[in-house]
């Protein structure tokens, strides 16, 4: 940026822009880059540090999910989904824990392994990952998958709202019965 000062003007205006996107409080450095004309020179303060502050509120994140049942054998995933409460300048990472009756890797992946932390990319407010049951030919009956907010990392987001949504997932395989047969009906003392 060039300045042209004359002699009856010594102000340059700075403008902030306002947007909708959280970035922290952020700075401005104004410095002279050099002096000519006039036989003026540098001297006094040569730079200049302006702190433009943040309106919006550090975004907070909540847990969705498409449906909170699905068949072991359905063939098709659930979408678990993180929102935020307003856009970032920078990823977030929402780190994701799991728990219940059921077990990852094994009963449930995110259809190429362990469920997956999600991001929310900069200026987006949602992201995901895919929940998808595995078929097995094991008599479980339903079982139960938590998937919660184990942290959030990013754009000084946290948690807020759902922070835990329940899956059951619904068993294929018919409850076991049991029969009894013996070899024969009498035997001799």
């Amino acid at each position: 940026m060039k300045i042209v000062l004359h002699p009856s003007s010594c102000l340059v205006n700075f403008t902030p822009t306002d947007d909708s996107i959280y970035e922290g409080n952020e700075t401005a450095i104004i410095s002279i880059g050099s002096v000519s004309g006039g036989g003026a020179s540098e001297s006094g303060t040569q730079s200049v540090t302006i702190t433009i502050t943040e309106n919006e509120s550090a975004p907070t994140v909540a847990l969705s999910v498409s449906a909170t049942s699905i068949a072991e054998n359905a063939g098709s995933s659930l979408t678990i989904t993180a929102t935020l409460s307003g856009k970032a300048d920078e990823d977030v990472t929402v780190t994701i824990g799991t728990a219940g009756t059921s077990t990852e890797g094994t009963d449930y992946t995110d259809g190429s392994g362990n469920l997956n932390d999600i991001t929310i990319s900069a200026n987006s407010t949602t992201g995901t990952v895919t929940f998808t049951p595995t078929d097995d030919s094991v008599y479980e009956g339903s079982e139960t998958a938590i998937v919660s907010i184990d942290g959030v990392s990013g754009a000084d987001a946290s948690e807020d709202g759902t922070q835990a949504v329940t899956i059951t997932i619904t068993d294929n395989e018919s409850a076991p019965t049991v029969t009894l047969a013996v070899s024969a009906t009498s035997i001799a003392e």
